[in-house]
């Protein structure tokens, strides 16, 4: 495939992977803007509900305000409150129900209102009357009024009485009624009652498919859209506290809900929308983002066809150069007739390709010979140990010849130290095999000091098999005999202790000596962290030779093998000094 073709295909997938992105990427972020807007809707629906609603119940506790503020009204009730506890003349108390059912029955009462009651507990009732309420029953039992103890609660604060048949008519009308106990010894109540059906007219809602219902009293269900029952969610959804927006399922479907809530008279109100509307009447953003997308990648393609007819130009009279170029012509510049750096920098790169072939060919000749020459090393560091080998068995049998064992077992020591020490095979040790390695430094040193010199060793069996790097504990037993005695001509005490602790090993090594002098401690202390520096954050190599190893070089050592998991500390302890190292317990032992 040619490479314009090749470019244009390239194209063409990016172009439409491009579109699908921005094409799913804007529908979605049109749906989320929809359903953001919906959800927006819905609360403000639900807010001017409460509005409205709160300005019915207002109205209602206006007028139960009004009734009362008329001082005929307000004496005439005192009176009817009387006639239980004296003999109150019968003119006075025709006088009175005339001026409450005067102040009650006013044009604009019985105009907005299904009906309003005065009664009290020793049977008085005065209502109003129209054509649609008809006229009240007075002799309707109390205790069907179980609202009433609340109201006597409230002390003149009104109270919602929830959806309930009209108690003063035998007709089967659902009203819901505003009831005030009006302040003072058996003055009895006030009720005012509007319509459920006069209610849901009045109330208007934005759009014609949402569902909603008012709950009073925390979960009563006064008033709703709904051709079906209403569902249990509504009730727990009105019974939580606060206002909310949220989804919710039912079983008709998955709707979105919006509660609203006032503060005024405590009521909540619930308006749902089932989400398959939603969707439907965001069936629109499909095919937008659809015709969107199609005219993204026609353009596209149109751009791209163009451009690579122009940009495979000047890679097509390079082609025909690299064709032409041999090793006699390699030196020849490359022209090409284009302002393109990129084309421009390609033809210089092919050129420079060449050089550095050249100089690659000459560094992989060097590399060979450095190679021969490690190889030289390696065999020529072998030869050396052997020939000391060779040298400790002559003066090993040179001592037998003379009956001298300390010699022989000291050069077999020395042999077995010598032969660990430059044993390159493993680069790592157990602690077990350095703590025999330690034993044949112990008997050298118990042949040079005597009875000057005493070791310990204690270490737990669960750590003697993790991985060290070889000649760690040595180096540092041989700096306490160095330096921790030396103006000191007592009894020198190498203690070695070695435990298990929180899933770590630790090995502590501690003399009787005059230990660290405290510039010294400092000064290794700021070794200590130039190396940890050096080898781990900057990565930069250091020279670490076997032989005339010290604190510095041990401490390197184990820090490349452990990392930032090494414990290594240094200190002055009481008649001595101490040090040690330790870190986590590894399960994968490999030397």
């Amino acid at each position: 495939m040619r490479f314009k073709t090749k470019m244009v295909v390239m194209y063409a997938i990016l172009m439409v992977v491009i579109a699908l992105v921005l094409g799913l990427g804007f529908y979605q972020y049109s749906v989320k803007q929809y359903e953001k807007t919906e959800e927006k809707n819905l609360e403000v629906a639900a807010n001017q509900l409460v509005v409205q609603f709160d300005e019915k119940l207002k109205t209602m506790e206006m007028t139960m305000n009004y009734i009362l503020s008329d001082s005929d009204v307000l004496s005439s009730i005192r009176m009817l409150a009387q006639t239980s506890e004296k003999n109150v003349p019968i003119q006075y108390k025709e006088e009175a129900n005339l001026n409450i059912r005067t102040g009650i029955n006013t044009d604009y009462i019985t105009k907005h209102f299904y009906r309003t009651i005065f009664f009290n507990k020793t049977g008085s009732m005065i209502s109003t009357y129209s054509s649609t309420s008809g006229k009240a029953e007075s002799s309707v039992d109390l205790t069907r009024m179980p609202w009433l103890g609340r109201a006597d609660k409230e002390k003149g604060t009104p109270i919602i009485v929830s959806a309930h048949k009209d108690t003063w008519s035998s007709k089967d009308i659902q009203v819901f009624s505003l009831v005030k106990a009006i302040q003072g010894e058996n003055m009895g109540y006030i009720e005012i009652q509007k319509s459920l059906g006069d209610l849901e007219k009045e109330l208007q809602i934005s759009k014609d498919n949402l569902l909603f219902m008012i709950y009073v009293n925390s979960s009563e269900l006064l008033l709703t859209n709904s051709k079906e029952p209403a569902f249990d969610i509504y009730k727990e959804l009105a019974e939580q506290k606060g206002t909310f927006i949220k989804n919710i399922k039912t079983k008709n479907g998955e709707q979105l809900a919006v509660k609203g809530h006032s503060n005024t008279y405590g009521f909540n109100i619930l308006v749902a929308e089932d989400r398959e509307i939603i969707k439907k009447e965001s069936a629109y953003i499909t095919s937008m983002t659809f015709g969107i997308v199609l005219a993204f990648f026609i353009i596209s393609m149109a751009f791209v066809m163009i451009l690579s007819q122009y940009l495979t130009k000047p890679l097509r009279q390079l082609r025909t150069i690299m064709e032409r170029t041999k090793l006699e012509n390699i030196d020849d510049e490359v022209n090409l007739d284009t302002s393109d750096d990129e084309i421009v920098a390609l033809s210089s790169s092919y050129q420079n390709v060449l050089e550095r072939l050249h100089k690659s060919i000459i560094k992989e000749k060097k590399m060979s010979l450095l190679q021969i020459q490690a190889q030289f090393d390696s065999l020529q560091s072998q030869v050396n140990p052997h020939f000391l080998y060779n040298v400790l068995n002559v003066i090993a049998a040179r001592g037998m010849s003379t009956g001298d064992e300390n010699i022989c077992e000291m050069c077999g020591s020395l042999a077995m130290m010598l032969r660990y020490s430059t044993n390159n095979k493993n680069r790592y040790a157990t602690i077990e095999e350095e703590l025999q390695y330690l034993d044949q430094y112990f008997y050298l040193l118990k042949s040079r000091y005597e009875h000057k010199i005493d070791f310990e060793v204690t270490v737990n069996s669960n750590i003697r098999k993790q991985i060290i790097p070889k000649i760690v504990l040595q180096q540092i037993v041989e700096n306490c005999v160095n330096h921790g005695f030396k103006n000191s001509t007592k009894q020198m005490q190498i203690r070695i202790y070695g435990w298990e602790e929180k899933n770590y090993w630790y090995i502590k090594i501690q003399d009787n000596g005059q230990g660290f002098e405290e510039k010294t401690l400092e000064a290794i202390r700021d070794k200590l962290n130039i190396t940890k520096e050096r080898l781990l954050k900057e990565g930069t190599s250091m020279e670490l030779e076997i032989g005339g190893m010290g604190l510095i070089n041990t401490y390197a050592r184990l820090l490349l093998l452990f990392n930032d998991d090494l414990y290594f500390k240094l200190k002055n302890v009481t008649g001595g000094a101490e040090v040690i190292i330790g870190a986590s317990i590894r399960t994968d032992i490999s030397t």
